[in-house]
């Protein structure tokens, strides 16, 4: 593929980003994770005020504060100094993860025309630029992005660490480098330095398929016991698998283009190999344990988990350029497209500018709680609590999806609490008990047959295209509720 064709796909792929950023609602996850920086920038104590995500029973929750505990620090201290001088806004927070993508697309290009050209810098950096994980990473704001920015910096760090021995200066970023991550995705900052032991010692022996698999397991069954989930399962054995078909679709096919792996000759070309082969053992089997504690933690069956957390593998994502740099260390020739694989690569190349293409036009993801938020911002009062109904295996984070438009500054008293559609919550709601405060009924894309006796529907404004399940209802009765 000529020069000029990367240049058209990098531009195309600048454009998809752009315009995830302002179509995409923001994910799940984001959502959590500004209504803890929001409570701590008002408070100083970062909480989730409405329950913890995870609930005992499957049928609703209780309303307690939840701390972070310090958990995510670095990706908070990186929201809250953006809020502070931004604003508290989704726009703003869309901002932020544009640049965030753009500034890692920027890394890539820089990073590798550092260690190789720059016309293998403008290949590989067309490429991450449609790569469905990274626009996706960009609309929803995920860390995707932040952490293969951060990934590809460490990776150029170790290439010449390898290279010049005697120079330790650097190994200080990629060690600096593993607590940033590790403190993004909310680990415990002991196990960068358990990844580390691991490492050296497998460095020293030799693995094979078996021992790779055998990891990815043993990382599975100690993500699900961590978890309190019991390993004795065959869900364990079905994940595994889901996660490893995950990971030759989103790095074999998306990244390689399905191109065998080539002899490896050079020895810093294999040292990099195994130490990427073993993280994505451990991710693989990571994945999988996740998806194995959800299936669990919401009583939903694992086909149920697999389809609603389908793009978890995003996770692999941070081994994009390290793969790729594994082929150009061993070989100075290597192409991203060489002439017995150009069908094959030109197709995937298609397949993943035609699914960016479908993704943005069809189905940019459900923003109905941000835009019921935003309407309940204007008409709740104090102390008029909000009860949300949704049948969804992720019922909790969809319903803290309406927390930075209901509560940007996180200085409201209203209180939200979910229920399922079958939980009995109408009995609740007469029993004036747990639900004595509820004004509010808020009741996702999952859908309620028909309104409670005294409660009146709103019009929702629909503006922004939302899923017509959406309903609010207010309390409409003769007298007040539970007097």
């Amino acid at each position: 593929m000529e020069r000029r064709h990367w240049k058209v796909i990098l531009i195309v792929g600048i454009a998809f980003h752009v315009l995830a950023a302002f179509m995409m609602p923001l994910g799940l996850d984001a959502h959590v994770h500004v209504t803890y920086v929001t409570d701590e920038m008002n408070d100083g104590e970062g909480h989730l005020e409405w329950g913890k995500l995870r609930q005992e029973s499957t049928e609703g929750s209780i309303p307690e504060e939840t701390p972070s505990d310090g958990k995510w620090f670095a990706w908070h201290l990186i929201i809250q100094i953006w809020f502070t001088v931004f604003g508290t806004s989704v726009g703003a927070l869309h901002a932020l993860s544009l640049g965030i993508g753009l500034v890692c697309l920027s890394t890539i290009f820089l990073a590798t025309k550092y260690l190789f050209n720059e016309e293998r810098a403008l290949e590989i950096t067309a490429l991450a630029s449609i790569y469905p994980p990274l626009i996706r990473a960009t609309g929803r704001f995920y860390q995707e992005s932040a952490i293969l920015m951060i990934v590809t910096i460490a990776t150029c760090c170790i290439i010449k660490g390898l290279q010049n021995r005697g120079d330790n200066r650097w190994w200080i970023f990629p060690a600096i480098a593993m607590f940033v991550i590790a403190s993004f995705k909310g680990m415990p900052l002991w196990m960068p330095l358990l990844a580390v032991g691991g490492l050296a010692i497998l460095q020293r022996v030799s693995v094979n398929i078996v021992g790779y698999v055998s990891l990815a397991l043993l990382m599975e069954v100690f993500v699900v016991y961590r978890n309190g989930v019991s390993p004795l399962t065959i869900d364990i054995f079905v994940a595994l698998l889901a996660s490893s078909l995950g990971a030759i679709i989103f790095l074999y096919f998306a990244v390689l283009f399905a191109r065998p792996s080539p002899e490896i000759q050079d020895n810093d070309s294999f040292l990099l190999q195994k130490g990427t082969y073993v993280i994505l053992a451990s991710l693989i089997g990571w994945v999988a344990g996740l998806w194995v504690s959800e299936a669990n933690f919401s009583g939903a069956s694992l086909f149920d988990t697999l389809l609603t957390l389908r793009n978890n593998p995003r996770y692999l994502t941070l081994l994009f350029v390290p793969l790729l740099y594994i082929r150009f260390l061993n070989d100075r020739t290597y192409r991203l497209i060489s002439e017995e694989s150009s069908r094959i690569a030109y197709l995937f190349i298609v397949g993943m500018i035609a699914t960016n293409i479908v993704v943005l036009s069809l189905s940019t993801g459900e923003r109905g709680t941000e835009v019921i938020g935003e309407q309940l911002n204007d008409e709740i009062e104090e102390h008029q609590d909000i009860l949300f109904i949704s049948d969804s295996n992720v019922a909790m984070h969809r319903m803290y999806s309406m927390h930075l438009t209901l509560d940007p500054q996180s200085d409201k008293t209203n209180t939200a609490i979910w229920r399922t559609a079958e939980s009995g919550w109408e009995v609740e709601l007469q029993q004036c008990e747990a639900l004595k405060n509820i004004h509010w009924i808020v009741v996702d894309y999952t859908g309620l047959d028909e309104s409670p006796e005294g409660w009146k529907s709103v019009e929702i404004d629909r503006k922004s295209s939302i899923n017509p399940g959406y309903q609010l209802l207010v309390w409409a009765g003769e007298s007040i509720r539970c007097t």
